[in-house]
This record gives C-alpha cells, structure tokens and sequence, in this order.
C-alpha cells in the first residue's frame, strides 16, 4: 500500500504536465492563470478600493494580409540566399542548387501546412508552444516555447552579429573607412555594433506594432528590389557554359570539425559533394534560408482575420521566397563557374567577375542596408512567445502585461536588454547549429501536433467504434516520429557523409559508428524505413475506417446535444465558476484563490483533478477540461431538428450574437497523415546531419526548460489553477 500512495503524487504531477489546454481556452487572450497572477500582483489597498479586479488589456489587431507577408518576406529572403547560395553552389551542389532550393521550399511547404491549419483551428499568439499545449500538453508546450526562444530571441541576436561583419567590411571596401577598433575588439568576443543595431530594434518594438510594421514594409520591399536587381542583372549576364553539367560529378570534400574554442578538431571526414546526394546536401543548407515563415503564425494574435489572412501569408512567405532565391541563385551560377564563386561575398564579387563593379557596389549597400530588418523581426516575435506562456502561468506574469497602447512594453524590455547583452558578448559560430536543430525539432513539434488533432477528430467522429484502433493512434504516432528519426539518421550517414579514404592507420582512426555503418547501415536504414511507412499506413487506416459523419447517440436524458448546447452550458458553468472566485476576492481583498500543487495533495489531489464533470442545466455532465478541446467539437454534425430539441433549459444566444460570429474560414491541410509524415522525415533528416555536440546543446537546453517547469511554472500554470476551480465547483 505505500508504494502505490507515494507514486499517486508523481502520477498526479504528470496527469498535470501533460494536461492539454482545450481550445476554447486558447481563444482567450487572458486565461485564469493570467487573471490570478495580476490580481495577485495588484496590492491590497487597490483591491479594496476599487473591489472589482482590473479589466486586463489586450493586444490590439492591426496587421492585414500585405503586413503579414512582409514579415514573413522579410525575415527569410536575404538572409539565407545571401548567406548561403554561394557556398551551396560552390561547394554542395554547383549548377543544381537551384534545385536544391526547390527542394528544400517543398519540405518547408509540407511543415507550413501544418502551421497553416492549426493558424485556424487555434487563432491565437504563441505559434508552436499554442499547438503543441493544446495537442501534447503543458510540459512539451514549455519545451516548445523554449525551443521558439531560441529561433526568435537569440537568432535575431546571431544576426546582429553576422550584420555587424558585414557592416565592417562594407565600411572598409566601399567606403574605405575602418571604425574605432573599440567597437569591434579583434582580440575579444565584444561586438558594440551587433550591440548597437539589437538595441535599436528593441526600441522599434518598444514603439509599438503601429511602428514596426511600417518599418518591416518599407524595409522588405527594398530588400525585395535588391533581389530583383540581382536576378534581372545577373539574368542580363547568364552564360550557358557555367552551367554545363547542370549536375557536377559526384566527388568528395574533406571537413575539418572545430571545436567549442574554434580550433581544428584533430579528426577529419569527408562529406559527399555533388551529384544528387550534393543536391540534397544542398537542399539541407539552403531549408534554413526559408525559416521566418512561422513568424507570421506567431503573430496571429495581432491579426485582423487570423484565420484568413495567416494561410495566405504563410504560402505567400515560402512560394516568394522559392521564387526569389531560385531566380538569384540561377542568375549567380550562370554568372561565374561555380568552382570560382567566392562563399563570403558570393553576389558582389560575381558581379565584379563579369565587369559590373557598380552593380557588386549596389548589392553589398542593399544588402548591409536590408539585413537589419532580419534581426528585428526575429525579436518582434520574441516578447509574443513570452505573452503566450505568461498568459498560461508558464512565466511571470509581467511578460504578459499590455500598455495602454496594446504594447508588450515591460516584457519587451527585459527579453531586450538579455538579446542586446547575447549580442555584444556571445560568439555564434559555434551556436548556430544549436539553433538550427532547436527550429527542426519545433517543427516536428508543430507537425505532430497536427497529427493528434486529426486523431481526436476521429476519434469524436468514431462514435466509439474502433476504439482499440483510436485508443493506439497516439501511439502509433510517438513510435513513427522515433522510427523515422532513427532511419533519417541512417541514411544520412549512408547518402551523405562517406568513409574517409583508406589508410595504413584505416584500421586505428576507424570508430565503432563507421563500422557499425559499414557493417548494418544500409540493412538498418532499409528496415527503419519500413517501419515508418508501417506506422504511417496504420495511422492511415483509422482514418479509412472511420466514418465520415458521427453516429447519432442518445445523452443520459435521451436527447442528443448538440456542440452548440454544450457550448453553452460551459460558458454558463464557467461564469459560475468564476462568479465564486470574485465572491472570495470580495471576501479577502488583495488575494486570489490559489491551487495546492498536485504532488502536495496526494490522494486528495489526484481528486480535485479527477472530481467529476460539472453539473448542467439540462441535468447532463461537462467537463470543462475536455470539451472545446478539440476541432471536433466545432465538426461534429446534426440537424436543426435536433438542435431545438436539445436546446430545451439553455437560452439561444442573441440573434445579433449569430448574424456576428459566422462560421470562420479554415485550412484544412492535404493528405494527412501522409504530408505531415513526409515534414517529420524531412526534418529529421536535416536534423541527423548536426553535430553531436549540437545534440547535445539541444537536450541541456530542453533540461533547462524542464527546471524551470518544476521550479516554477508548475505552482502558478494553467493546469494548476484548473485544479482550484475544480475544487470550488465540488466544496
């Protein structure tokens, strides 16, 4: 008997770790969490002499369709044709990167469709870390928002570094100046001018969205003549010669590793250049020059028709961004023989091969020029993170408070001054990866959140039949992200990286992993493989048996509910609920109801999370915690008949409520399972070819995440204050 009643604590604490945010929840911008925190950070004399709580403010939406776009345009194109064209051309894939962009944008498209239905299904900022609460639970949702703290905050940090390199050599080259060697000590990490432009982008954040937008438009459209201007002249410059093979012979090319320091490493391997495995080498590098797009999801809840407008946005951030860096990429192959095309300064020094310095004068000034608008959409989507989480309990709440203006303006301080200090005093060279495999595994996030939507769609449309078939479908989906992560891993040692050439000493610098791929590699990959197109044809399958239309049931009273009746009678329990909570703020001024954590609790605790549906009107159940959770609520199908028939004991809501609230328009993304399967491989794939020591930056960072969790945002989160209005509803 002890044992099972010390384990009731832990199981309890993971009941609540894993407890998924329903999505009526997610359609409001302050949750309980929220409210609680700020009555509690209001002081008692306030309390008492208003006796009412502050009305929370919220973020204003102003961004279109045109505002969306350029965020996304901006914060993808230029950066990674400009930084990585050339050396995809010159060392990966020559002539052919131009299909190594193309493959790359469909991968990206595949993880956009993802973004693009869940946008709609969950219409509210956070992006990832939203999706992920709702689908995977309040831990994996932690992990998420860290893991978008990376690609936001701390990239658009990286940024103003790799400008602040730029900037110096455009000073020097163009305008023969050198700056104050203060500015940029050789013999020191300090960067003041990365320091300088991440200080300037807070304070454009700081203004406002009203002044950011305007900045990101009038930015991303000159940033976008740029581009044109490259492709229209090198275009003017195109010789067939260079191009010819289109598709290199496959060869080989030695990488030194460098350590955490940036010395050699004393080991070297050889990677496979060229030839199709080249192209897809390619297509690795070149996916990265399109993250941003999800930028624009995460901003949704500052748009003006989320459900509308962020599809759009999002296609027309990957298609735009195909378009452009495929056309400059071709242009800059055709201009010189991709042996000569130099990887730093790839567009310039090309116009300067063909006779055009004027041209390579123009685009390295647009490039310093543009390149900032990078950095600052990065961090524009950095504080909309921390309101998402701070809004669940997940952070202080004063990353959650807007200004009079609709501004982020504290929050967007403090993640400031931390970005501007990452700016000034951190190397990049040995994070980037590390960045890079934290937006992979966000990705795969995002595309396995998908997948348990649609799992829960079925399984409300099943009406209980199949219910092993449904009872396994997360299972079936855990153990096909884990197959293909391993099979990814297999074949990029086996279609990318090679042996290195034998040797005398083949036999002492051989590692067990080299033997082990020589060995079984193929038969492993080949097996895995199999193993994951299993898993994604079985999670096909309940789809196929499962029917299209929920069966009609009877309800414990013998009438069928529809969603809209629940709806109803949950908005109606919830006020009451709430109605209790202010009655005990009026009772004691200056404090909140707060919850005991579970693991405190024990079996009184796992009670107070498992103490039953909420009472209704018409005498049926509801559960506050499951219903609205899930798109099926909103799915489920039935007849105006029926509708009146349930609707006995719950008032309609006003007809100008329904002429205002019509159903909104959706994205429903194309053959799932099998597309989000295709990004999940894709993404894993990319993700095997990381260094170790990346992986192993990405599991500290998570464990990071993990203890903020336990030691704080657990006693104060969402799933935790549930459990006090549960509480109140069975006393």
């Amino acid at each position: 008997m002890a044992a099972p009643r010390a384990a009731a604590p832990f199981a309890a604490a993971l009941r609540v770790a894993f407890w998924r945010k329903p999505r009526h929840m997610l359609h409001q911008t302050h949750s309980p969490a929220t409210a609680a925190s700020d009555s509690a950070a209001s002081t008692a004399s306030a309390s008492s002499a208003s006796g009412d709580a502050r009305e929370p403010r919220e973020m204003r939406r102003t961004l279109g369709l045109f505002d969306l776009t350029m965020i996304g345009i901006g914060g993808t194109v230029g950066s990674g044709v400009f930084a990585t064209a050339g050396l995809i051309a010159h060392a990966y894939a020559g002539p052919a990167a131009v299909l190594s962009w193309l493959i790359a944008g469909l991968g990206c498209l595949l993880s956009g469709f993802s973004f693009m239905e869940l946008s709609c299904l969950l219409p509210s900022a956070g992006s990832t870390y939203a999706y992920a609460y709702h689908a995977l639970g309040e831990l994996p949702a932690m992990c998420a928002g860290f893991l978008l703290t990376l690609e936001y905050g701390v990239s658009s940090a990286g940024g103003a570094r790799s400008w602040s390199d730029k900037f110096t050599n455009w000073l020097e080259t163009e305008l023969h100046v050198r700056g104050p060697v203060w500015m940029k000590p050789p013999d020191s990490t300090v960067d003041l001018y990365a320091g300088l432009l991440m200080a300037a982008c807070v304070a454009v954040v700081l203004c406002g969205m009203q002044a950011g937008k305007r900045l990101v438009n009038v930015v991303t459209m000159t940033k976008i003549s740029v581009v044109l201007f490259i492709i229209v002249a090198g275009l003017l410059r195109f010789d067939a010669a260079n191009v010819t093979p289109f598709v290199p012979p496959a060869t080989s090319v030695v990488v030194s590793p460098t350590t955490a320091t940036g010395e050699a490493a004393a080991t070297v391997t050889t990677t496979a250049a060229f030839g199709w495995p080249g192209v897809f080498l390619g297509a690795s590098a070149s996916f990265f020059g399109y993250i941003g797009f999800d930028e624009v999801c995460c901003l949704a809840g500052e748009a003006t028709h989320p459900t509308r407008s962020i599809p759009r946005a999002v296609v027309g951030t990957i298609v735009g961004a195909a378009l452009l860096s495929t056309l400059a990429t071709l242009a800059l192959v055709g201009m010189q023989p991709h042996a000569a095309i130099d990887t730093a300064e790839s567009f310039g020094k090309a116009f300067e091969h063909v006779g055009w310095p004027r041209a390579a004068t123009v685009v390295t000034t647009g490039e310093v020029l543009t390149m900032p608008i990078t950095t600052f959409i990065g961090f524009l989507a950095q504080p909309r993170v921390q309101y998402a989480m701070a809004a669940d309990g997940l952070l202080p709440a004063v990353f959650a408070r807007v200004d009079a203006h609709g501004n982020l303006f504290q929050g967007t301080l403090l993640c400031g001054v931390a970005a501007t200090a990452v700016a000034v005093f951190v190397p990049f060279h040995v994070l980037w990866n590390f960045i890079s495999l934290g937006i992979l595994v966000a990705f795969n996030l995002t595309n396995a959140s998908l997948l348990l939507v649609r799992a829960a769609e079925l399984r409300a449309r099943s009406g209980g039949a199949h219910a092993a078939l449904h009872d396994a479908h997360p299972a079936l989906i855990g153990s096909f992200l884990v197959a293909s992560l391993v099979a990814a891993f297999h074949w990029q040692k086996r279609l990318v990286a090679t042996p290195p050439p034998p040797s005398e000493d083949a036999a002492t610098t051989r590692s067990p992993g080299d033997a082990y791929m020589d060995a079984i590699g193929a038969a492993a990959a080949a097996f895995f493989t199999a193993v994951a197109l299993g898993l994604v044809g079985a999670i096909k399958y309940i789809d196929v048996v499962t029917p299209a239309t929920p069966p009609t049931r009877g309800s414990s009273d013998g009438k069928r509910k529809t969603s809209g009746a629940l709806a109803l009678e949950l908005s109606d329990s919830t006020t009451r609920l709430a109605q209790l909570q202010k009655r005990r703020d009026d009772e004691h001024p200056g404090s909140h109801l707060r919850a005991r954590t579970l693991s405190d609790g024990g079996d009184e605790a796992d009670h107070c999370l498992e103490a039953g549906p909420l009472k209704t009107k018409a005498g049926g159940t509801l559960s506050p915690v499951d219903l609205g959770g899930d798109r099926a609520d909103d799915d489920s199908a039935g007849g105006g008949d029926a509708a009146s028939e349930d609707s006995e004991g719950v008032e309609p809501p006003p007809l100008e409520q329904q002429e205002e609230d019509p159903q909104p328009e959706t994205f429903r993304t194309p053959l799932v399972p099998f597309a989000p399967c295709v990004a999940i491989a894709f993404n894993w794939f990319l993700f095997a070819q990381m260094e170790a020591s990346s992986v192993l930056l990405i599991a500290l960072w998570l464990l990071l995440a993990l203890a903020v969790y336990v030691g704080y945002s657990r006693h104060h989160s969402l799933a935790h204050q549930q459990t006090a209005y549960r509480r109140v509803d069975v006393q």
